[in-house]
């Protein structure tokens, strides 16, 4: 996988920060594996390594957007509501 270097994003909130990156970082990772769905002539292995990947993936993003990470991001809308 190709990694490009994190570009700062404009939060506060260090955690937040973090978790964001993390989660476009994941977001890449799983558009990366349907590009690789798209190829043809792929192998029964390749396509069972792919298909395990998007399951990694898909826990990884669904424990990833929990309550504490919606409620960071509720957190920052309302502090830039006070601005």
């Amino acid at each position: 996988m190709m990694q490009l270097k994190p570009r700062d994003i404009a939060i506060q909130n260090s955690t937040l920060k973090v978790l964001i990156q993390e989660l476009g970082q994941e977001c890449e990772r799983v558009m990366e594996l349907i590009s690789q769905l798209q190829l043809s002539n792929l192998q029964e292995d390749q396509k069972i390594e792919i298909l395990s990947g998007l399951i990694v993936s898909s826990i990884h993003l669904s424990s990833h957007c929990d309550e504490a990470f919606q409620g960071l991001l509720a957190d920052e809308i309302d502090h830039l509501s006070e601005i």
